[in-house]
């Protein structure tokens, strides 16, 4: 069995629900472990201290949790969930160092339906350390 890790972008949006069930699928047949992450940014307002970053935070890891315990309330490989504060791209790039693979949805929250690929998808797929699979959501 090998130790490899899989890395999923997770927002929380069906795309990105998709890309989970992929990678928890993908990890058992090859018996690798999965780290599921949720990149969060404080809102661009005026107002200075307007959001505590620290209950951001925690919002950020129940939500992380809430979406992985709905898909797999038994994962049956290892899964890891990680909040990072930061560009959802940049974040996914960087914990992608080291991981066997990145596993993102076609498209996140982003308001843009129209688009096939949404940004942070699209510039990890340029810019990632390992290989990227894009998971399409066909029940969108």
């Amino acid at each position: 069995m090998s130790t490899g890790r899989i890395v999923v972008g997770v927002d929380g949006s069906p795309h990105s629900i998709a890309a989970l069930r992929w990678a928890l699928d993908h990890a058992e047949r090859l018996g690798w472990q999965v780290q599921a992450v949720y990149a969060w940014q404080l809102p661009m307002i005026a107002v200075p201290g307007a959001f505590d970053p620290d209950e951001m935070e925690r919002v950020a890891g129940e939500e992380l949790v809430r979406t992985v315990s709905q898909v797999a309330p038994s994962p049956r490989v290892p899964l890891e969930t990680t909040t990072v504060h930061g560009d959802a791209g940049q974040c996914l790039i960087a914990a992608a160092q080291g991981a066997d693979l990145l596993v993102l949805g076609t498209r996140g929250r982003s308001p843009f339906r129209g688009l096939l690929l949404g940004a942070v998808s699209q510039g990890c797929a340029a810019s990632s350390p390992c290989p990227v699979v894009i998971v399409k959501n066909h029940n969108i």
